[in-house]
């Protein structure tokens, strides 16, 4: 299993507060030739909802741009592996409103979110709490 990113568990309480309960932490996606971990699977009830959340934490980054190149291109190969086995569950990528305010905000990042059709969960670290859902 991969290593968690340190907002990791930050994003857990936040779903949390949000009414939220975690199903699991890493789950598997289980292709034929590789298995691929998803940071969260969350579930909403009553409303019977279910999301899978990838966290990037856009931190201590040499290059902004390089982090958001690797961190769509993860999400693209998770969407595209969902897909692929038929797995009609929103995937999410939760990212701190300091990333969202950044480089999400520059054109180059507004254009390649809404290109790759990339779903946010805009949080804040120090409240641990969900600013914003962007589909």
């Amino acid at each position: 299993m991969p290593a968690k990113d340190r907002l990791h568990d930050v994003v857990v309480r936040a779903l949390r507060k949000d009414g939220w309960s975690i199903k699991t932490e890493q789950a598997a996606i289980i292709l034929p030739e590789r298995r691929l971990w998803i940071d969260i699977q969350a579930e909403k009830k009553p409303q019977r909802l279910m999301i899978l959340v990838e966290v990037k934490g856009f931190e201590h980054m040499p290059s902004p741009v390089e982090y958001l190149a690797a961190a769509v291109g993860k999400y693209a190969l998770y969407r595209a592996a969902l897909d692929f086995l038929k797995i009609h569950m929103p995937l999410y990528m939760a990212v701190p409103i300091f990333a969202y305010n950044g480089i999400l905000s520059e054109e180059v990042g507004k254009q390649t979110l809404q290109r790759v059709g990339i779903r946010l969960i805009v949080f804040d670290p120090e409240l641990e709490e969900i600013i914003a859902w962007i589909d």
